[in-house]
């Protein structure tokens, strides 16, 4: 909005002041600009790579330059969240953004104070292994194992009808 809509009619209209806020009115729009820019650097989401540099730095991750920039701020956002206490669906949210539609199932073992995480495709556990030890909390061990499932239609008999 132009800055001599915010004054009477009568003012804004005077030679004078119609001139400095003609004069004014393109430094504020690169002022506002600016300001836009900035807002962008402050979310993980949005920032350009030097904004991505420095949230890396302030969580200690190491920069990769063979990194896309959008697996550049996946890291940086899994470690974000790694400082609140995981849960079931912390977990389903973390496995969801590091593996690409991959298929898996995480049940909650709670005698063992553990999450147990089938994965359906096996060439998946490096890239999952991977993801985990970079967002993990210094205290966490953990380990992966990967279940096989294979389908089989038409093998298993149940009161005679074929499953």
């Amino acid at each position: 909005m132009p800055l001599k809509e915010n004054l009477p009619k009568f003012i804004a209209e005077e030679k004078y002041i119609k001139e400095v806020l003609e004069a004014i009115e393109p430094e504020i729009d690169k002022i506002k600009i600016e300001i836009s820019k900035m807002l962008l650097e402050c979310c993980v989401s949005t920032c350009s790579d030097y904004g991505l540099k420095k949230f890396e730095k302030d969580f200690s991750i190491r920069y990769d330059a063979n990194l896309t920039i959008e697996e550049r701020r996946r890291n940086v956002i899994n470690k974000m969240l790694a400082k609140k206490r995981l849960t079931k669906e912390g977990l389903n949210d973390f496995i969801k953004r590091n593996l690409n539609n991959g298929q898996f199932y995480v049940s909650n073992e709670a005698e063992q104070y553990s999450f147990k995480v089938r994965i359906i495709n096996e060439n998946l556990k490096e890239e999952l292994y991977q993801a985990l030890y970079k967002a993990r909390p210094a205290h966490l061990v953990f380990d992966v194992d990967i279940v096989s499932y294979e389908r089989r239609c038409g093998t298993f008999n149940c009161n005679g009808y074929v499953i």
